[in-house]
């Protein structure tokens, strides 16, 4: 028995260890939005910021449409309601700017965060799509290709200052 149960932890722990590193950082961002459905995170202080290179993970759930109550800013009076897909977006715009912050040494986020809350605002109209409304899921369609489309235009020390929704019609 005593080495059936070693024999396991051992096979435990040798498929731990062989997970790459892109499995490991897929995992955290499956798990970390897994949290925001189940409302984990709504009192978090602070904005989630993954790496880089996990933006192709956060970018696999920008269609996502279901629900959630995310963290926000805490400088917001606002509580937001926003689609798991428009919150990945949000989560790949503080990775751009912290990285270009870090460059620069200039603070454009606090805590994280790349605004005060998941909201893009049609430039057009000058005002907030908010989830719920009929215009939001064109607009998070919208803005899901604005980011793949940035994403997929060269490496990320390359692009990383170029504003992805330039040329969309939508802000944050």
């Amino acid at each position: 028995m005593r080495l059936r149960v070693i024999g396991l932890l051992a096979l435990v722990l040798f498929a731990a260890c062989g997970k790459t590193d892109a499995q490991r950082q897929k995992n955290e961002v499956d798990t970390y939005m897994e949290g925001l459905l189940d409302g984990k995170y709504q009192d978090q202080f602070e904005m989630k910021l993954f790496d880089p290179a996990q933006i192709p993970d956060l970018l696999s759930y920008a269609d996502d449409k279901r629900e959630v109550h995310p963290p926000i800013n805490p400088l917001s009076s606002l509580r937001a309601e926003s689609s798991l897909g428009m919150y990945a977006l949000w989560m790949i715009e503080g990775i751009r700017l912290a990285e270009n912050n870090r460059e620069r040494s200039k603070a454009k986020t606090f805590l994280g965060y790349p605004s005060l809350v998941p909201f893009l605002f049609d430039e057009q109209t000058n005002r907030r799509v908010d989830y719920g409304l009929e215009a939001y899921p064109a607009t998070q369609r919208k803005a899901a290709d604005a980011y793949r489309a940035w994403w997929n235009s060269g490496e990320f020390a390359d692009i990383k200052a170029k504003n992805p929704l330039d040329g969309s019609g939508l802000s944050w």
